[in-house]
Formats: structure tokens, sequence, C-alpha cells
């Protein structure tokens, strides 16, 4: 009986230190991968609020460009009255 029961023990242990070994490996795994992610999320963060602001002056551009040519549209106006 002793002469299984040895193996069978040694099996178990090496079992159970192996699952720890696992266990810490991908706890560690995950931390970094925690880690990149939120690192990512605010790169992307950063990226859309460029991209917000971006367009917001793209629409005031094209604002100043339409008021820029009524302006002009207005002094050919005036400079053509007699």
């Amino acid at each position: 009986m002793e002469v299984f029961l040895a193996p069978i023990a040694s099996g178990i242990v090496g079992a159970i230190i192996s699952a720890f070994g696992v266990y810490v490996a991908i706890t560690n795994r995950l931390t970094k991968l925690e880690t990149l992610i939120d690192q990512l999320r605010d790169e992307v963060e950063r990226h859309n609020a460029i991209v917000e602001r971006t367009y917001k002056l793209e629409a005031d551009s094209a604002t100043i460009w339409k008021r820029h040519d009524e302006l002009t549209a207005r002094v050919e106006r005036l400079e053509q009255r007699p």
C-alpha cells in the first residue's frame, strides 16, 4: 500500500504546485494586460478629444470663410455705389 501512496502523494503535490504557478502567471499577465488596456483607453480618449477639437475648428473655419465671403460681397457692393 505504501508503494502506491508515495507516487500518488507526489503527483498531488506536484499538481497543486503547478496549479499555483499557473494561477500566479495568469494573475501577473492579467495585471499587465489591464495596465496596457488602461493606457490604450487614455490614448483613445486623447485622440477622440483631438478629433472633436479638429471638427470644431473646421466648423469655425467654414463659418469664418462664409462671413469673409459675405463681407467681401458687401464691400464690392459698397464700392459700386455711385
